[in-house]
């Protein structure tokens, strides 16, 4: 039987979370979360041996900082549209 991580509603800035719940939120694999790890690009993380945690202020700043706003006033700048 597969256990599955909840997905955290709420993540507190202090608080480590595990791949599986942070894959959850994110909406990724945890697959893609080991990818990213191993290119280095993503969420920063802490290792401790075999271990592999993320810090909840590091999740927060990463959706901040992959946060799209659309903004329809700028769609005037593309010309011929």
């Amino acid at each position: 039987m597969t256990t599955f991580a909840p997905i955290p509603d709420h993540i507190d800035p202090d608080g480590r979370y595990s791949p599986a719940q942070v894959a959850a939120r994110l909406g990724v694999t945890t697959n893609a979360l080991a990818i990213w790890r191993y290119y280095r690009r993503g969420l920063t993380f802490i290792k401790a041996g075999r271990s592999v945690m993320y810090r909840g202020k590091d999740i927060i700043d990463f959706e901040e900082a992959n946060t799209i706003v659309c903004r329809p006033e700028i769609h005037h700048l593309r010309p011929g549209r």
